[in-house]
Parts: C-alpha cells; structure tokens; sequence
C-alpha cells in the first residue's frame, strides 16, 4: 500500500525515509509501519520501488496474507542486495542509507528488534543533522512498539536537540511521554502544535497523524490539549465535507 500522506516541509536527500505507525482503520495490526518520504522525487528509482514493497509488505502483515509477505519480503530481500552492491545508488553516505533501509524493511516486516539493531548502525554513521533526526525519530517509535517508552523518551530528547521543530518528532514524543507517564509534559507538546494553526490544514504531517494515529484516540481521554486538538481539526474537515 503507497502511504497516501506523503508529506512534509524539508527536502530529504535520496533514500531517506520517515516511517510512522500510523495506520487506516482497516489496518489491524500495530506492529508493522507504513514508510513515508517528504519529497518522493527525490529518491532514486530502487529507492521509490523499496518504499512501496514496504508498504505492500506492511499491508500485507496487517491483513495475515502471508503468502503476500513472503514474496514481498523476497522481493525486498533482492532490491536491498542490489541496493547495497550499488553504493546505495551512489548515495552520498551509502553507510547510512544502507542500514538504514533495512531497518525499514525489517519494521515493515513486524520484526522490531531488528529494525532498531540496523537503525542504530545507521545512526553511527549519520553524516547530517537530517539523517541523525530521522534515525532517531524512527528509533523512538520502534522503542514505543517494542514496550519500552523510557526509551523512546530518551530518543526523542535526542531528536529534539537535533531538530526542536520537527513535527514528527514532536508527535512521537508526546507518545512516548504519555506511554511513560509524564502525561503534563505530553499534553504541553499538542498545547505547542494547537497555537501553530497554518498546520491545521490538509497534508500537514500534524493532520496526517491526527487522522491516521489511531492511538491518538485514547490519549485524547486524558489529554486536554489533544482533544482540544483532535476537536478542532474534526470541525474543520466537517465544514469541508
């Protein structure tokens, strides 16, 4: 399945990738994750290709097909030697790219601990703030699917010292905060993104969460500012409708 949120205000350099829990409704499962890229132009042709095997993969994990994963973690399995054998199609740091992109095949796959063992590699060799913002990002939410949101606090402060506006790191925060109690903290995080309204319109990465994020739901119980939030941004589409 090809994310259909593809957003984003950064332009990244080819083959890097953000990925998110987010999930449609008819998605089941929470443990595999749906690849997005903020300029999908930008990525090579064996970049794309992965990207969208990912989230084939993701869909099919999701839906219990598991003749469909198979082939597609095959499939994968192929591109990503092909991948690496190419210098990561000459990426400008292929140590990155590399492990990297397989931790996103990993994660798509359900298989967190794998994801966060070649992410961790990847981020040992970021050569740019965006590179270490995105391998940390996707560090702390694998930490919050793994069962430890300690730690992906602990990832996500460091996220936020490399990139403080990051959109996606702030809403991977505020889970991780929740998930590990500091629920003041969390709900001062969507305080900050509701007195940012130019990010209450379509095809923000903010609205892509709120719609997608189906955890958000039950935080909103106990979080003012989020249901503030969610509140505002479902009369809006309402009057839209």
């Amino acid at each position: 399945m090809q994310s259909n949120y593809v957003t984003g205000e950064g332009v990244l350099e080819g083959g890097e990738a953000r990925e998110s829990t987010m999930s449609p409704a008819t998605t089941t499962t929470t443990h595999t994750t749906l690849i997005t890229a903020p300029n999908p132009t930008n990525m090579s042709a064996l970049e794309a290709a992965m990207m969208d095997a990912c989230n084939q993969l993701h869909e099919a994990v999701g839906q219990g097909d598991d003749d469909a994963a198979l082939r597609l973690r095959s499939d994968l399995a192929e591109m990503l030697d092909r991948y690496e054998h190419s210098n990561a199609d000459d990426h400008p740091n292929a140590d990155w790219a590399v492990p990297h992109q397989r931790a996103l095949a990993l994660s798509a796959a359900g298989e967190v601990e794998g994801a966060i063992v070649y992410e961790e590699i990847a981020l040992e060799h970021a050569g740019t703030d965006r590179q270490r913002e995105i391998s940390l990002g996707n560090l702390a939410d694998r930490s919050i699917r793994a069962g430890r949101a300690e730690q992906a606090v602990e990832y996500f402060f460091r996220a936020r010292d490399v990139s403080p506006r990051s959109v996606p790191i702030m809403l991977t925060g505020a889970q991780a905060l929740y998930l590990a109690g500091y629920v003041s903290e969390s709900n001062r995080i969507f305080q900050a993104l509701g007195a940012m309204p130019r990010l209450l319109r379509e095809g923000t990465e903010l609205t892509a969460y709120l719609d997608f994020e189906t955890r958000l739901q039950e935080m909103r119980l106990d979080l003012p500012a989020l249901d503030e939030l969610l509140g505002r941004w479902e009369s809006i589409r309402a009057e839209g409708v």
